[in-house]
């Protein structure tokens, strides 16, 4: 299928020094959670942790595996992938990488609650010789290479002296982790400095392997949590670029002369999650205010019924202007197991919903509380809101609150603490992914479930991910996939809404290409 994850380039000219070096200031919604590369999955954090460190393998701007650290891999057999490294790779400090970094590197992130699901099967690495190693799984792995996307090397001697050989938790209480503000990897720039929700500096590294297109040489990244005040920095010329562009500024930006926007489809879809597992679910009442003593997700109809009273269509059109294709499964374009028939949403049905709650014991419906992070994703407040709405047409009254991203996403890791929220599932190019890390039960030590934020336990569905990670046949995997997606639908695992736009916006002498993960490639970015 052909591939709709594409790239975002800008371009064109305004003279400022042809290809001489230059300084870029960009902007997003957030701060990064860390700079250790095996101590988040969150999607800013890893856009811009890719600027300072490279994985074995590497993605091309239309999201593409290609050679990285890693210039070729082999299946030795059904456990055991080789690959082979690129040698001379610098890092930051000058030392070069070797065997060991990669092994160290390997066995560190698999440990990770955040990467479990991509690499807690991996039995062991080792090194077999100086540019050449081997990785065994404990059950065949079919998609190795292709996860080795999310496999950052870090030096081996520089993370214990100090003190990372065990990955940080964030928000730890205690001192704070070195890995927070430093790093040591071989990617394209350096970090300077990086004060946490005030800015972070990066360096064109002089001694990077890939070279690049580009004339950056220092970028300052600025997290500005308001979004027009955001927009307010791009029109002042406070900043060169910023991302998470609200979608009913575009046309304002668009008639601005000096400035440019881009869009495409984003790499992650948005749902509402529903406490699948507690007896008891957390912040939910009855209309009179009493708590709960049981949990009205754990039953398929409640599900049922919240998806066929939200409307993600006018969320779409409306909220979104129409910069957003609504989804009906956990999956979207231009992923392996992609399945586009299957691709339709419950119908919006309010007298159905109704219907359903009744059937499920819950004729006057009752009270709950949706989290929501409020600057994370595009219009995010806008659309719980919306939600609450739609919801009490059918009885659900909805006590919205609405958390800072740090503070929701360690809810989310701390717990989960919450029965009832939105989220943007980034998941990667193949639909195993969303079976291992998103719907398996959740179980970080065997590798599955690592953002089941739902908690949500289905035996057919673990079944049937078991299978899909040790099956290398494609017609086999597609009937897997096929038979998976169409439980997740009808058992209504979230509430599935749209796959929004990614929309950036930069001055017109700005050139270069925006990732659908939303990285920012700046080895390749021009200044005009």
């Amino acid at each position: 299928m052909k591939r709709l994850l594409a790239c975002t380039a800008f371009a064109v000219s305004l003279m400022v020094g042809g290809a001489h070096a230059a300084t870029l200031r960009f902007a997003g919604p957030v701060s990064p959670l860390t700079f250790d590369p095996h101590g988040t999955n969150d999607f800013t954090t890893t856009a811009l942790f890719r600027q300072v460190y490279d994985s074995l393998v590497a993605l091309t701007p239309d999201m593409k595996p290609v050679p990285g650290l890693a210039i070729s891999w082999t299946k030795k057999d059904d456990l055991t992938w080789t690959f082979k490294l690129r040698e001379g790779v610098k890092f930051h400090d000058g030392s070069t990488m070797t065997a060991d970094d990669v092994v160290f590197s390997i066995m560190r992130a698999k440990g990770s609650s955040y990467y479990s699901a991509y690499f807690g099967q991996i039995d062991k690495a080792v090194a077999v010789d100086g540019s050449t190693v081997e990785v065994s799984s404990k059950q065949p792995d079919p998609i190795l290479p292709e996860k080795m996307v999310r496999m950052f090397i870090m030096s081996k001697p520089w993370s214990l002296a100090n003190g990372l050989e065990a990955i940080p938790s964030l928000g730890a209480a205690g001192s704070e982790a070195y890995s927070l503000r430093h790093e040591n990897g071989t990617g394209p720039m350096k970090l300077r400095q990086h004060d946490p929700n005030v800015k972070t500096v990066f360096e064109k590294f002089d001694g990077y392997w890939g070279g690049g297109k580009g004339n950056v040489t220092e970028a300052t990244y600025v997290p500005i949590t308001s979004a027009p005040t955001r927009i307010s920095a791009l029109l002042s010329g406070e900043v060169d670029l910023v991302s998470d562009v609200p979608y009913q500024d575009i046309e304002r930006i668009e008639a601005t002369p000096n400035l440019q926007v881009r869009k495409s489809p984003q790499l992650l879809w948005m749902q509402f999650e529903m406490d699948g597992s507690r007896d008891v679910a957390l912040d939910t009442w009855d209309k009179q205010g009493n708590p709960l003593k049981t949990n009205p997700f754990k039953d398929v109809r409640v599900r049922q019924a919240i998806a066929q009273a939200i409307d993600a269509d006018t969320i779409a059109k409306r909220i979104l202007r129409g910069n957003a294709r609504v989804v009906g499964i956990p999956s979207i374009p231009g992923f392996g197991g992609y399945q586009e028939d299957l691709d339709k949403r419950w119908p919006t049905d309010v007298a159905k919903a109704k219907a359903l709650l009744a059937e499920a014991g819950y004729p006057d419906g009752f009270t709950t509380q949706l989290n929501c992070p409020s600057e994370r994703y595009a219009n995010s407040e806008d659309i719980c809101k919306a939600a609450v709405s739609m919801l009490a047409r059918i009885g659900i009254d909805v006590k919205l609150k609405m958390y800072v991203w740090p503070e929701f996403a360690k809810m989310l890791v701390n717990g989960p603490n919450t029965s009832f929220h939105l989220i943007g599932v980034a998941s990667s190019w193949d639909v195993q992914d969303a079976f291992i890390s998103l719907m398996m039960t959740r179980d970080t030590k065997a590798g599955q479930g690592s953002f089941n934020w739902a908690l949500w336990h289905n035996g057919e569905i673990d079944k049937i991910g078991q299978e899909i990670r040790v099956t290398f046949d494609p017609a086999k995997r597609q009937e897997l996939y096929r038979k998976g997606i169409q439980i997740a639908k009808d058992q209504v695992y979230a509430v599935f809404l749209y796959q929004p736009f990614l929309v950036w916006s930069a001055k017109k002498n700005i050139d270069g290409t925006l990732r659908s993960d939303s990285t920012l490639l700046l080895q390749d970015l021009k200044l005009n």
